[in-house]
């Protein structure tokens, strides 16, 4: 999250920066503070919108590094790459590097798809809300791969 905001921030006029740049603070503060507070405070504690400090700090506490790392059974990543709620270069990457020699795990990154596996029209963060209120369908090729690794697991 704070990767799509950073990227946001990069995409608004100089003006506007500035405003972000405050309220992005005043997120990462919020961040800052999760891992320091108490299950109960978490669950009562509001980080933006309807969503509480308690549903990153227990996403904390299961890092993904450790379970894709010993997961025996078969795991499907799929992402597409103008996803910009989920990194190419920091997450996908870093999930093949976790699995290398796992035969467990197959990848497949989807040019020109968003983290809603449907055409990216304007594949910039700061236009998401418009771009997902597009009708669209996903992928026929998403819902083909998902179908064939499903069958031949």
């Amino acid at each position: 999250m704070l990767s799509q905001n950073d990227d946001m921030l990069s995409q608004l006029p100089k003006f506007l920066q500035k405003i972000a740049n405050r309220q992005i603070a005043g997120l990462k503060a919020k961040f800052g503070a999760i891992s320091g507070m108490s299950e109960e405070e978490a669950k009562q504690t509001k980080i933006f919108g309807k969503t509480y400090a308690w549903y990153f700090k227990e996403m904390a506490e299961h890092p993904v590094t450790n379970y894709l790392s010993r997961k025996e059974k078969p795991v499907l990543v799929l992402q597409g790459d103008k996803d910009f709620q989920v990194s190419t270069e920091k997450d996908f990457a870093l999930y093949q590097q976790i699995c290398i020699g796992k035969p467990n795990v197959r990848f497949k990154l989807y040019p020109g798809l968003n983290h809603l596996f449907m055409k990216s029209v304007y594949g910039r963060v700061k236009d998401f809300k418009k771009e997902y209120k597009i009708p669209q369908k996903v992928s026929a090729e998403v819902l083909e791969d998902i179908a064939e690794w499903i069958l031949t697991k």
